[in-house]
Order: C-alpha cells, then sequence, then structure tokens
C-alpha cells in the first residue's frame, strides 16, 4: 500500500478507474483511519469526478468492503506464494512473520478499525482472519509430524496465541518500518522458541 496522499500513483495509467478508487481508499485508510475516508475525498486521492466514483459505488461502505477484500486476497496471495517456497515447517513460520512485518511496515497505521465496520466489511476480516490461522495451523501440524516443534502443542490454541504473536509482530513494523529486518529476525526467533 503505497503512503502517498496525492491522487497520483507510479503509473497511473495502467490503473483502471476502479484500482485508482481501491488505491485511494486504501491509502486514506492507512495513513488517516477509517473516518477520514468519505466520498469527496476518495475522488480528490482516486482523482476522479464524483460522479464517477458514484457510478462505481453507491456509498463510502461498498468502498471500503471492495478495498478491503482486494487488500486482502492480494495480502493472501503474497502469503500463499511465499509459502510455496518454503520447504520445513521453520522455513515457513520464517515466512510468516516476514509477510506480517511487510504487511506492517508498509501500511504504517495498521487497518485496525474497532468500531464502525459494516457486516460486510467484518466478513471480509474474518475471511482473511480464518484463512491465516488454516496457514498457521497447517504449519503447526506439520511440525509437530516432522518433530520440528513440540509433542506438546494444542493446535487449537497455538494457532490463536502464534497469531496474536504475529499480530503484534506487524503492530511494530508499523511503528518502526526502518527496523523491519531487527523486527523480523526478533519475531522469528520469538515464535520459534514458542513452538520448539
Amino acid at each position: 500500500m503505497s503512503n502517498t496522499t496525492s491522487g497520483t500513483h507510479p503509473d497511473d495509467s495502467a490503473l483502471t478507474t476502479d484500482d485508482r478508487i481501491i488505491h485511494a481508499t486504501l491509502t486514506l485508510i492507512s495513513e488517516h483511519g477509517l473516518g477520514a475516508v468519505t466520498m469527496s475525498r476518495v475522488a480528490d486521492v482516486a482523482d476522479v469526478a464524483r460522479q464517477t466514483l458514484y457510478n462505481h459505488y453507491g456509498d463510502i461502505d461498498s468502498i471500503v468492503a471492495a478495498a478491503i477484500d482486494r487488500h486482502n486476497r492480494e495480502s493472501m496471495d503474497l502469503l500463499t506464494a511465499a509459502l510455496q517456497v518454503a520447504e520445513t515447517p521453520t522455513e515457513k513460520i520464517e515466512q510468516v512473520v516476514r509477510h506480517f512485518v511487510m504487511v506492517g511496515a508498509h501500511t504504517h497505521d495498521t487497518m485496525d478499525f474497532g468500531s464502525g465496520l459494516s457486516p460486510d466489511v467484518r466478513a471480509s476480516l474474518d475471511s482473511y482472519d480464518e484463512a491465516v490461522e488454516g496457514h498457521i495451523r497447517s504449519i503447526l501440524e506439520d511440525g509437530q509430524e516432522s518433530g520440528e516443534f513440540r509433542a506438546d502443542l494444542q493446535r487449537e490454541i497455538d494457532t490463536v496465541l502464534t497469531r496474536s504473536l504475529l499480530n503484534g509482530i506487524s503492530e511494530l513494523a508499523g511503528d518502526a518500518p526502518d527496523r523491519a529486518a531487527q523486527i523480523a529476525t526478533a519475531g522469528t526467533r520469538t515464535i520459534l522458541a514458542a513452538l520448539r
């Protein structure tokens, strides 16, 4: 996600109107929070007419839902690709930590909205959480079966605990993106110490 507040993107000519709207929405959320997302601000940042914006989305809720859904799909695609190159459960944990650090470092003010989300946006976030936790659960299972991880892990509990650690790592990377590499190393060490 870009951290620019202008309506431009490095290659605006290659972006569709919908891409520009989504990018503008994510930029506003990342930099200023959910409360900053209004139809007029999205139109300004996306550099589209308000009528064009209304032709694509009927209200701000539908824009936010589409933006979060796209962000989550792209994030999950990146995580899945990273896991495919890792061979062992330990390497997969390293990839998951790097992914969460990268997401945190690039979104700075992470998308922890709290209240004010529509059921559609909450459902999108829940779906993403379930997919992430599915990856973690699978890694833990593989780690136990290979003997890399502790035999006494309780997969359901340890999946949630691992996810909580990853959320903390991502938040830390958002607060200190210039220390992303150090955070990834320390985060990997901490999680693996808990699992081995």
